[in-house]
């Protein structure tokens, strides 16, 4: 009894530490690159999305053993500083799930295989050198984002598939920006607004890529708008919410939005009906918020 309790104790710490939640929001990217890429439904889809929920996972616990001194300060309640799991077994683990990615995107193709190369990259560069800077920071982050959208795109590519995960790795820059006010909370007019502004640039985009006719369907300009007006009220109510709780609850949102941005893409070129498929992912994100954080 006594052994069953302590091993549900280390599955929690664990899915804890990867950010169970937040999974669901990188699987959602390859969803929706997938229907956007008109790829068949074959092994190859199954196979990215077990390799971005490794790539997903190993960043997190990366970030939280190259992050460690700065939470035994700032957030000793996570797993690392709290003792729950030690740092070189956080180590281990995101080491084996970055190669566990690496080897699921090998077997979708190669196209995919050399995005997840560049993705693995971006996630090391960001934890371990890069996460401290205010421009560089939100950078690699976005990257991230790019590239695991991109990963998708990649199996079935055509004109203009390079461009369309900007729209994601713009918004993620924006979400990044405004998670530096995550832990102290203040005033925060200046993250605020650039956050404000990238959900702007979001529509922008979509709407310059309907123009250009790589997303051709004007459904994805129509969600988008609602989507960016949403979630820039929902920023801009920052300038007078200064406490840490409430950069952490509108960050929450932003992060678990990305479901409903792929929907908004994938809507720019397939039908509403079938991008709609995606809002299953919100329910496991949703039920899983509940327990794990997703910061």
């Amino acid at each position: 009894m006594n052994r069953s309790v302590e091993m549900n104790r280390s599955v929690k710490n664990y899915l804890e530490l990867i950010r169970l939640p937040g999974i669901f929001t990188a699987q959602a990217d390859i969803l929706a690159g997938w229907m956007i890429s008109g790829a068949a439904f074959s092994w190859p889809l199954f196979y990215l999305m077990l390799a971005t929920s490794c790539l997903f996972s190993a960043g997190m616990a990366l970030n939280d053993y190259f992050d460690y001194h700065i939470d035994v300060r700032e957030r000793p309640g996570r797993v690392l500083p709290s003792g729950r799991i030690s740092r070189k077994s956080a180590l281990r683990l995101g080491i084996l799930l970055l190669a566990a990615g690496l080897f699921f995107a090998f077997a979708a193709g190669w196209r995919p295989f050399l995005v997840s190369v560049a993705l693995a990259c971006a996630i090391l560069l960001y934890d371990g050198l890069y996460k401290d800077g205010s421009v560089t920071g939100p950078v690699f982050m976005a990257s991230c984002r790019y590239f695991n959208l991109l990963m998708a795109l990649a199996l079935a590519p055509f004109e203009g598939w390079g461009m369309i995960p900007l729209i994601t790795g713009i918004y993620i820059f924006g979400v990044t920006v405004l998670s530096s006010k995550e832990v102290d909370g203040g005033k925060a007019t200046v993250q605020t607004g650039i956050c404000a502004l990238c959900t702007g640039i979001v529509w922008l985009m979509v709407y310059a890529l309907f123009l250009s006719g790589i997303l051709p369907n004007f459904t994805g300009v129509i969600l988008c708008a609602v989507f960016s007006m949403v979630l820039s009220t929902r920023v801009l109510a920052l300038l007078t919410e200064h406490r840490p709780k409430d950069f952490q609850q509108a960050i929450k949102i932003m992060l678990l939005s990305i479901i409903f941005l792929d929907i908004v893409i994938a809507s720019g070129f397939v039908p509403v009906y079938k991008s709609a498929i995606l809002l299953l992912l919100l329910i496991p994100a949703k039920l899983s918020v509940r327990i794990f954080k997703v910061t």
